[in-house]
């Protein structure tokens, strides 16, 4: 059995999910979910089961059987900084600059404990996961009405992403943040590249993007839909994508199947590891 953790936005949750399910295809082995972490989680909830996953739930007792208990031994050393032993059934990400990209091990029990940002994990099941992260609810009448405007121009999906980029100290000195310049010279790419481009603004901080995105002619701010599914949803219908350095705009963009789609990503993903980047080989860096 293999059993993911599943952590943080909606983002995280679906390269979380993603790397199990391809996984556990490559030993053909049973996947479950631990939702643990959103048991004492006030910030982030548990949105996979808005789409249309293959959803398997851990018991507590599967779960602590593979990653062990975390009880006071544990929290102290973690707190202390001491380096922490896990059991040999925990597969824990390594957050440096090397992709693991042959995860190989042989026992038949894993649990896999990280974010697992990187398409080398699983675009081996691209088509799984498109129709994986379908939406189970239909779209509210105004996301139709946006979706309707979407095929029919040649839309670009421009994603601003503040929030807790901005609120939080530690969240802003990993990840960073896109700022206007970083826009403006992509608008500027898209408008050499693209007749006729409409631009379609996401973000958890509008006024903001009101504020600064004032020269823009053509642009629609998408501020009437009902939930983050979809957003995204919109996103990837997009003929194009902008996106910031998120994980939730990166999945509007991977799961974009526009043929000659293109896709403009920030130079550097975290300020932590500027070494370290996500996007596939062919979305542009600027």
């Amino acid at each position: 059995m293999i059993i993911v953790r599943i952590s943080g936005g909606l983002g995280n949750q679906m390269f979380q999910y993603a790397m199990a399910r391809s996984f556990s295809k490559n030993k053909n082995n049973i996947f479950k979910l631990d939702l643990s972490f959103y048991l004492k989680q006030t910030l982030r909830n548990y949105e996979l089961n808005l789409f249309h996953i293959e959803e398997n739930i851990a018991s507590d007792e599967e779960s602590i059987l593979l990653r062990g208990k975390k009880g006071l031994y544990y929290k102290v050393r973690k707190k202390l900084k001491f380096p922490l032993k896990y059991p040999d059934t925990v597969v824990k990400e390594k957050f440096d600059s090397n992709i693991e990209s042959n995860l190989s091990y042989s026992q038949e029990d894993i649990y896999l404990d990280g974010v697992w940002q990187n398409q080398i994990y699983f675009a081996d099941i691209r088509d799984k996961l498109i129709d994986d992260f379908t939406p189970k609810n239909m779209l509210s009448k105004e996301a139709k009405n946006y979706m309707k405007d979407i095929k029919k121009k040649n839309s670009i999906s421009l994603h601003v992403r503040r929030g807790d980029y901005i609120v939080n100290n530690h969240t802003n000195s990993f990840h960073g943040i896109c700022d206007i310049k970083y826009y403006k010279t992509s608008i500027e790419y898209i408008c050499r590249n693209v007749q006729n481009p409409i631009f379609y603004i996401f973000s958890d901080d509008i006024k903001w993007c009101e504020e600064n995105f004032s020269f823009l002619k053509d642009k629609i701010y998408v501020k009437k839909t009902k939930s983050a599914i979809e957003d995204l949803e919109l996103m990837k219908n997009c003929h194009h994508n902008i996106i910031a350095n998120s994980s939730f705009s990166w999945w509007g963009a991977w799961l974009n199947d526009f043929e000659k789609k293109i896709v403009i990503t920030p130079k550097i993903w975290w300020n932590a590891m500027p070494e370290r980047h996500i996007a596939p080989k062919e979305w542009i860096k600027i």
